[in-house]
């Protein structure tokens, strides 16, 4: 097992990614950032809003846990492929047709609100192993390779070589 990230190290990743996630979308023009197809009928809006709606669902309400001393607790929409599958198309439905400013904006406030969220959280905090996140701390199950960000990233990049 590696050694546990410290919270600035934490904090100076999320940062990263969201800075190369958003720096990826931002060379992009309006019509490519709505243009169906990335995966599917995902536009890059729409890989946007997902992300969007998995971070506030998840991340920032187990954040919010933590700073509450209580416990989060799974809505279980990832407990099989299946029921993943059925939440992320009811997600792209509730915002296929939403503006891209909508979309962009609530994006950009939700990382907002996870970076208050860490920078509040004590380093023991973030380096506590929580039973109901499966024994995880917040440093080991943020520092996960290959994470959310940077599969959407991957679907983007794809589209964009094609």
């Amino acid at each position: 097992m590696t050694e546990q990230k410290s919270k600035v190290e934490l904090l100076e990743m999320r940062r990263g990614l969201y800075t190369y996630f958003d720096a990826l979308i931002a060379g992009l023009s309006e019509q490519q950032i709505q243009m169906p197809g990335v995966n599917g009928d995902w536009s890059v809006k729409d890989h946007i809003a997902h992300l969007t709606f998995w971070e506030r669902l998840n991340l920032l309400e187990i954040l919010k846990a933590i700073e509450q001393g209580t416990s989060w607790t799974d809505p279980g929409l990832e407990s099989t492929e299946e029921v993943r599958d059925k939440t992320n198309q009811q997600v792209y439905l509730q915002n296929k047709d939403r503006s891209l400013a909508d979309v962009l904006s609530e994006f950009q406030a939700t990382h907002q609100q996870v970076m208050e969220y860490l920078e509040k959280l004590s380093e023991e905090e973030l380096k506590t192993p929580y039973a109901w996140l499966g024994g995880y701390t917040i440093i080991t199950w943020l520092s996960e390779p290959n994470g959310h960000y940077q599969e959407h990233e991957q679907y983007i990049r794809d589209w964009l070589a094609r």
